[in-house]
This record gives C-alpha cells, structure tokens and sequence, in this order.
C-alpha cells in the first residue's frame, strides 16, 4: 500500500465519522452495537470486555454484544438495528474476510447492521497512540511490537503507523535483538487490544502486555463507541 492509498483508506474513515456527526444532529433512535473481538481458546474473554461493555451499555441506553471468533457455537444477536465495529487493529484475515462473512449471516438473518471501519484505522483511536509515544519518548525508546504478519497490507499499514509515530515497528519475534542494545533503552510497546501469553513475556517495567490494559486507551475505546449514533 503506498502513501497515496495509505491517505484514501484514512480519508474514507474521515468520511465515514463526517458522516456519523452529521447525522448525530438528528433525533432517531441510537443502534445497539456488535463488537467482533478474536477470543481467546474456546472462546475465553478478558475481563477488560464487561468494563467496556457495561459502560457503553450505561453511557448509550443501548445493548452492547460480543462476537468472538474463537466461539465455536452459534452466536445469535437479539438486535435488529447495530453497529457492527470489528476491533482489529490491522487490516488482517480476520477484517478482510471473517468481517464480511459476520456482516452477510447477519443480513441474512434480516439484522440491520452499518459496519464500522476497524479500529486500528480510526484516527481518533491512532491519535491516543501518538499521546502515549510522546509521554514515553521522554524515558525510552520505545518499539511497538506486533504479532506476525501474513499480508503486504498489513505490513504496509505498520509501515504508515511507525512513520506517523516516529518510532520503530517489529514483529515481537523480532524483540530479542533489540535486547541486545542495552544502550538504546529500548521498551516495547505490545500492538495489541488484550493480553496473550506473548506480550505478557515482554516484561515491561509497568507490566503492561495491550493497550487496553492502560486506561487512556481503555477509556478512549468506551468514549468513541458511546458516541456512534
């Protein structure tokens, strides 16, 4: 993906919440809300999910439901008009083609959805991230790691996000040799929503292992699905 396409997909989602403020100026009903997370083996999700869904559900008057894609079972929606936000933050598999897939079960089960672009390339989401780099550029170096990547364009979207932060991106594969620079101060930063056993073994002095775990980003998650319409 080059610059040129890079500034299409953000100005699409400028557009796209352009859209949602305009139309947040009219009085009608506000959507329940379908998050699709990945899950954990069987289907396991973190706690951090209930704090953010009850307090969307609280702050919106509205349901809040969870998809999780690690859920064998079949997952039923007792909605009929949602917001269906995939919370991904790379254009991966999941986002290209389980996305979809969810969004055309739901059709045809006569659900009225709206699909939100995900939430990595939301830029009031990326704005949050750019806060946390400057605070910790103060102390470190810091390195935002994230899981190994199977596509060009999500490479190319970790290209454009290390460009736009100022800082270096790796797989967290790759985290080994930026140890060997004790001099560097390296920290990494774990790309990722919620914790895996991964990030947990990168040993941040604070012990954070997601983003969701530090509460600007928590918050800032409850904050703009609270604003969707």
């Amino acid at each position: 993906m080059n610059k040129s396409s890079n500034n299409l997909l953000f100005l699409k989602n400028s557009e796209f919440f352009e859209g949602i403020q305009k139309k947040k100026n009219k009085v009608f009903s506000k959507r329940d809300i379908r998050l699709i997370i990945h899950g954990s083996k069987n289907g396991f999700v973190h706690p951090i999910m209930d704090i953010i869904i009850n307090q969307v559900q609280k702050r919106r008057g509205k349901l809040v439901e969870l998809e999780v894609l690690t859920e064998n079972s079949y997952q039923t929606s007792s909605s009929k008009f949602i917001w269906l936000v995939p919370l991904f933050l790379l254009p991966g598999n999941h986002v290209r083609i389980d996305v979809p897939l969810i969004r055309n079960r739901l059709k045809n089960e006569l659900i009225n959805s709206k699909l939100t672009p995900y939430i990595g390339s939301w830029n009031n989401w990326i704005n949050i991230l750019v806060e946390m780099i400057k605070v910790e550029k103060k102390s470190v170096t810091p390195v935002l790691l994230h899981h190994p990547l199977r596509s060009k364009i999500a490479s190319d979207h970790m290209l454009f996000l290390g460009n736009r932060l100022g800082i270096q991106t790796a797989s967290w594969t790759e985290w080994d040799k930026f140890l060997e620079k004790p001099s560097m101060n390296y920290s990494p930063i774990p790309y990722t929503l919620l914790p895996t056993e991964k990030t947990k073994s990168l040993n941040r002095k604070d012990s954070i292992s997601s983003l969701l775990e530090i509460k600007s980003f928590r918050n800032g998650l409850i904050n703009l699905l609270s604003e969707l319409p």
